[in-house]
Formats: structure tokens, C-alpha cells, sequence
């Protein structure tokens, strides 16, 4: 098994190209913000992330990436995980069992549990990923 709590490296790892992550940016912690907003502002147009969300309990990052792409199997072993879709459609597997979601969908992951997420359809898609800060994740060699 191989961990990495780098939260930063595992989205570059899976296949990011942009990313603001690092703690006290602009973006972060906004009384209110949207995908559309940040796109403007920050001119991203392909695969990227963004941490919106930040405190000593949770931690919020909108992922948004192109159909085919999504993340590596893993789980975390000290910390549930909730997304919500905000754009597009993917396809989730948790623990083997497979299932699709939209915007508007709610997903939750319990800790220890194995999931792996990936964008379907014709379109990017973006979640907005929700668990503890810089999260252990835990992949198989």
C-alpha cells in the first residue's frame, strides 16, 4: 500500500493540469463563490482544482475535469469523504459497486472504504469534493 496525504501531488497524480491549494489564497474560505466566477477569474479551461474551503475540521475542493479522467482507487483510513456534483456526470465505483451521478447528486464515501471516480459522457464535469483536511489517501502499489 502507498500513502500520501499531499493533497496537491495526488491531484497532480491524477491528472490535473491547474491547481490553487495552497493555504490563505484568494479564493479560499469566500462568503460566497461559483464555478463560473473562479473559471473567470483564474482563466483555468482544462483540468483543475481548487481548494474553496479550509479550517481545522473540513476542507472543501472543487475538482474539474475532462470525460475519461477522474482519480486512482483508494481510501481514506481516518476520514469519511462527500462530494457534490456541480457539473456534468460520472461514474463512481464504491467498494466494486458501481453506480452513475449529476449535478445536483450528493455522494458519500464512509472511511476505509475503496472508491474511484471518473467523468462520463461528452463533457467536463466538477464535484466539489468535502472531507478533513489533507486527507491520508491510500492506493495499492
Amino acid at each position: 500500500m502507498k500513502s500520501d496525504d499531499n493533497v496537491k501531488q495526488v491531484l497532480k497524480d491524477d491528472g490535473i493540469k491547474d491547481a490553487i491549494l495552497e493555504p490563505g489564497h484568494k479564493y479560499e474560505n469566500l462568503k460566497k463563490s461559483n464555478i463560473n466566477y473562479l473559471e473567470k477569474e483564474t482563466g483555468f479551461d482544462d483540468s483543475w482544482a481548487m481548494r474553496v474551503i479550509y479550517n481545522n475540521r473540513f476542507a472543501g475542493v472543487i475538482i474539474k475535469q475532462n470525460p475519461g479522467e477522474g482519480n486512482r482507487m483508494h481510501y481514506h483510513p481516518d476520514a469519511d469523504e462527500c462530494w457534490v456534483i456541480l457539473e456534468g456526470q460520472y461514474r463512481w465505483s464504491i467498494d466494486g459497486e458501481e453506480q452513475e451521478v449529476s449535478v445536483g447528486d450528493i455522494v458519500v464515501v464512509k472511511e476505509k472504504t475503496w472508491h474511484q471516480i471518473t467523468v462520463i459522457g461528452d463533457k467536463p464535469a466538477a464535484r466539489l469534493a468535502i472531507t478533513k483536511p489533507d486527507v491520508d489517501h491510500i492506493y495499492e502499489d
